[in-house]
């Protein structure tokens, strides 16, 4: 009896192991991420035009180009981070109450236009902006996004850091991208 726990005990244990030595991945093309974030980048954005007043129905150009050779900010090395599962982040919006002192969702307050990369809605605080995600093409990574002011006020838009589940292929790749916008009007930074 005691030898059949045994065997039953030793079997639970081996399957459980085997299922688990998978990692979690149910597609070969998605790589294995790491607990320690290997690779850390630094990328840069710009909006366009620099004004310091904007009129209702005026576009905003967000612009970011990664280019895939990039510097490892961990290691000082240099990375070729072709082929990635995607790149994105999220492009936030908000209406300043000066009233209340209250920053309220505001993407109901612009019009999105998708020219390079995608968005799509986020799931929490929808009305507060829209995930991004860069486009791939032979020398890096874009981003384009139109934003077109759609009623009076005083508005925050901003983008976030970026972030890679890593490259297709190869495990342990998941990146962080430190955002800097290089705008030189203050009010745009």
């Amino acid at each position: 009896m005691g030898t059949k726990f045994l065997t039953i005990g030793l079997l639970i244990t081996a399957t459980l192991f085997i299922l688990g030595s998978g990692c979690g991945k149910n597609n070969p093309n998605e790589p294995k991420q790491c607990q320690s974030v290997d690779y850390s980048f630094s990328v840069t954005s710009e909006f366009s035009p620099q004004l310091e007043i904007y009129n209702v129905g005026d576009t905003i150009y967000l612009n970011s180009s990664v280019p895939k050779s990039l510097i490892n900010l961990v290691s000082n090395q240099i990375v070729d981070y072709s082929n990635s599962v995607g790149i994105g982040g999220n492009f936030n919006t908000a209406k300043m109450d000066t009233i209340n002192q209250l920053a309220l969702e505001g993407l109901n307050n612009f019009e999105l236009i998708n020219l390079i990369g995608t968005t799509s809605p986020k799931t929490i605080s929808p009305n507060s902006g829209v995930n991004i995600f860069y486009a791939e093409n032979q020398l890096g990574y874009n981003l384009k996004l139109g934003i077109k002011l759609k009623f009076k006020g005083l508005f925050y838009v901003g983008v976030t850091n970026l972030s890679s589940k890593g490259i297709i292929g190869k495990d342990c790749t998941n990146a962080g991208f430190n955002m800097i916008v290089t705008n030189t009007n203050k009010n745009l930074n």
